[in-house]
């Protein structure tokens, strides 16, 4: 069963726990995005800025009728409080202890350039799969 799956919470009360919740946990910034490649939300802490894409549904995939477009919604409403329970989880494991921030967070840290270390990482496993040899540690080549 899907988290959230028929929750009712509208999706700006959802945006607005997640940057109480950031913000009680020490984050500097808060942000919030939207363009025609999707929704997200970014944060800064400790210096670092992290940002975190929401993958909305397009709304083609769903039927052109009002039950199509309530699914399509409803959709949208579960992502967001689904992006609220793991920023809450993650955060709660580095104030515990458990973890380190940089090891939660650590994909969507965002490098100099703008693009994520976990967008650099992936290519990088890609061409070490392929070629067996270790990619050079920085993204710019040094």
């Amino acid at each position: 069963m899907a988290y959230a799956k028929n929750t009712k919470v509208p999706i700006d009360r959802s945006r607005a726990h997640i940057e109480r919740v950031l913000e009680n946990y020490g984050a500097e910034e808060f942000f919030y995005g939207s363009s025609p490649r999707g929704k997200g939300i970014g944060f800064k802490y400790k210096g670092r800025v992290i940002k975190i894409g929401v993958p909305i549904p397009k709304r083609e995939e769903y039927p052109n009728n009002q039950t199509g477009r309530m699914k399509w919604e409803r959709e949208e409403r579960r992502l967001w409080r689904v992006l609220l329970i793991a920023l809450k989880a993650k955060l709660e494991l580095v104030d515990a202890g458990i973890t380190s921030f940089e090891d939660e967070f650590l994909a969507q840290t965002c490098l100099p350039d703008g693009s994520a270390v976990g967008d650099w990482a992936k290519e990088q496993i890609g061409v070490m799969i392929e070629t067996g040899k270790m990619p050079k540690l920085l993204p710019n080549g040094v």
